[in-house]
């Protein structure tokens, strides 16, 4: 299915014109070689393009980089081979350029740098193979630029040419950058776009596709055409910023490189039974998404690539911002106004697009979303598993997500490599590196099943372990949203976003009679006024106070024992929150009997029994009514609780 979708897409991004044909490459090139009639070198023109930015002092500088131009696809070889159209120095000049040292002027030599006679005489050969392959291919057109460019082949001689001065007057640019040919006045066509030219690659690409005699041939698993096998598959795009990060060198989907993957006297790729013409399709298609920065995110290590099969790029813009970060293309109002668009309706058959508010005129609900994760494996890339669905239901899935995870009505929507870096400790000195597998978990939010227990585990263990100081502000929404997104997805339970005095589930209970203790400690050390932060007064008509830091609350030292085993600690706290209680009342009487008539509510519901060792799920219910709690102390009272 991957492949075949891939080769799909191909089709769509050539009809779109966001891709050149599978026969031709983009391909950096820097400088124009200005050919005379008779093939002499009568100049050459920069052609690279500039633009003015600014650099992170806020000074403007100017940036110089080539110019894309549509060339005959070079194919792989590790050997002196000239390609069709050539655009690289050394074959067609074969010259070096070489900086003095100690003194010594510059030069250009037909001797490469290298210590063997072998490496030095790298530039000569291919020189001649590129002599060769214009003789042979470019000898019976009569197009002017081709006839210039055969004339060049012939009387070209490197050894003569060491005081070129348009070639020293580019200097070390020799070595680095691509060339293309056009005729004395006549910058405007090169020679890869003349009619003749084009005519003949066109053809020999046919004779390849056709088959030679020492092709294999056999029905494309892809296409179902009879065509020539494609032995070795193209590489994809890897390395630092682009393509999949962390493989290995020219790394492919399609690899047979040890014998025990041969079969029936096969091979290589013979074993895959895909032609050449599909193996290049879906190469190209795949690489154009490794390098889009807005189909493809890194999580965990692993490369995400996502596409809309009929090409919108709206569909792609808008999955990447929910993956990954924001986007100029979609403001965080413009993606929280659709996501609550789509939370009122999750639940309530398929996404259309009239229920996508802001974006609904961008994307396209009804069409086919593909997800592919990558991951590095030696020379081959391991699909770790690929995901197609509607456009529409995916919205959807995300949506119930984030609704599931949310704790206040007012809660922007939460990427998920957010998600995956609260799993990590925030002391953490290399958090990418930790070994914990997000594939599961992000599998559970697209395609709507439940997440994986290990993610509640590992966030319950974060919620016990990290100290209060080293978690951000969304740390502090985020963890108790995800533990409640659990419980209602895993559990099958119905949990409010706020807190639910109703609840009275012991756990639950346990949680926010923590929250009150630790109110009232933090009530009881308040040291003279601070600025009034309006919080519930539960009818007393009393606000009270956000509390001020304190060194070490019972939170940072109980909290972790009383989410595993409530009866060993809460016993403890209660009996240390009558002294807390009794200074209390002696500096604020008021405080003192709103947080008394708060603690005997909550100690009500547990009938003065407190549970013992809890499970993993209790413990995640521990966690929320803490949570829910101490979240309500700050929020002001509207008698709807």
């Amino acid at each position: 299915m991957l492949i075949s979708a891939l080769n799909d897409y191909y089709n769509v991004l050539i009809a779109r014109n966001m891709i050149t044909d599978s026969g031709y490459a983009d391909t950096d090139i820097s400088y124009q070689i200005i050919l005379s009639p008779e093939g002499k070198l009568v100049g050459l023109q920069d052609c690279r393009n500039s633009e003015t930015v600014e650099n992170a002092k806020g000074k403007s500088v100017t940036r110089i980089f080539p110019k894309k131009m549509s060339i005959p696809e070079r194919p792989r070889s590790t050997t002196v081979s000239a390609n069709y159209v050539e655009v690289r120095p050394g074959y067609i000049f074969g010259l070096e350029y070489h900086p003095g040292k100690n003194g010594d002027e510059d030069m250009l030599s037909t001797e490469s740098n290298g210590t063997t006679a072998k490496q030095k005489g790298k530039l000569n050969l291919q020189h001649q193979s590129f002599c060769q392959e214009v003789r042979q291919d470019f000898g019976d057109m009569t197009s002017p630029i081709a006839m210039a460019y055969v004339r060049f082949a012939e009387t070209w001689q490197p050894a003569q040419e060491t005081k070129n001065p348009y070639l020293m007057g580019i200097k070390a640019d020799l070595n680095k950058c691509k060339f293309v040919f056009c005729l004395e006045g006549h910058p405007e066509m090169c020679l890869q776009e003349e009619d003749q030219v084009r005519q003949k690659w066109g053809k020999m690409r046919e004779t390849e596709d056709s088959g030679m005699a020492d092709q294999v041939i056999c029905q494309c698993a892809v296409t179902g055409e009879k065509l020539p096998v494609a032995e070795v598959h193209d590489a994809m795009i890897a390395g630092r910023g682009i393509g999949i990060r962390n493989a290995g060198i020219n790394p492919s989907l399609v690899n047979f490189k040890p014998e025990s993957f041969l079969s029936y006297g096969h091979e290589q790729g013979e074993n895959a039974c895909i032609s050449v013409r599909a193996m290049k399709r879906y190469t190209k298609a795949l690489n154009f998404l490794l390098v889009s920065p807005s189909n493809h995110s890194y999580i965990d290590g692993q490369t995400i690539v996502y596409w809309s099969s009929d090409g919108n790029s709206d569909n792609d813009i808008l999955c990447k911002t929910i993956f990954d970060q924001p986007s100029d293309q979609y403001s965080a109002e413009e993606l929280d106004s659709a996501l609550r668009g789509l939370i009122g309706s999750a639940n309530a058959g398929t996404v259309t697009d009239t229920k996508l508010a802001d974006v609904q005129r961008r994307i396209t609900a009804d069409t086919d979303f593909y997800i592919l994760c990558l991951a590095p494996n030696a020379s081959r890339i391991q699909v770790k598993y690929l995901v197609r669905k509607k456009f529409g239901k995916l919205l959807e899935n995300i949506a119930r997500f984030q609704q599931e995870l949310q704790i206040f009505s007012r809660q922007r929507p939460v990427a998920l490599s957010a998600v995956k870096q609260e799993l990590v400790s925030p002391s953490s000195t290399h958090p990418e590196d930790d070994d914990t597998s997000f594939d599961t978990l992000f599998r559970a939010v697209i395609e709507g099943t439940p997440y994986p227990v290990w993610c509640l585990q590992r966030m319950i263990t974060r919620m016990k372990k990290d100290s209060e100081q080293q978690l951000s502000y969304r740390s502090r929404y985020i963890r108790p949203g995800f533990i409640k997104a659990c419980l209602i997805r895993n559990a099958k339970e119905k949990i409010s976003m706020a807190y639910d005095g109703n609840n009275t589930n012991p756990a639950y209970v346990c949680g926010a009679l923590f929250a009150v203790l630790q109110k009232i400690q933090e009530d009881s050390l308040r040291q003279g006024s601070t600025k009034a932060v309006p919080l519930e007064d539960n009818g007393t008509g009393l606000d009270h106070e956000k509390p001020e830091r304190l060194n070490r609350t019972i939170k940072d030292a109980y909290f972790s024992m009383a989410v595993s085993n409530p009866a060993a600690v809460m016993p403890k706290l209660i009996k240390l929150s009558t002294h807390h209680m009794k200074k209390l009342q002696r500096e604020h009487p008021g405080w003192a009997a709103n947080d008394e008539k708060i603690l005997t509510e909550t100690l009500d519901k547990l009938s003065g029994e407190f549970p013992g060792t809890l499970n993993l799920y209790d413990q995640g219910r521990f966690i929320l009514g803490y949570s829910h709690r101490y979240s309500a102390f700050f929020k002001k009272n509207n008698n709807n609780e």
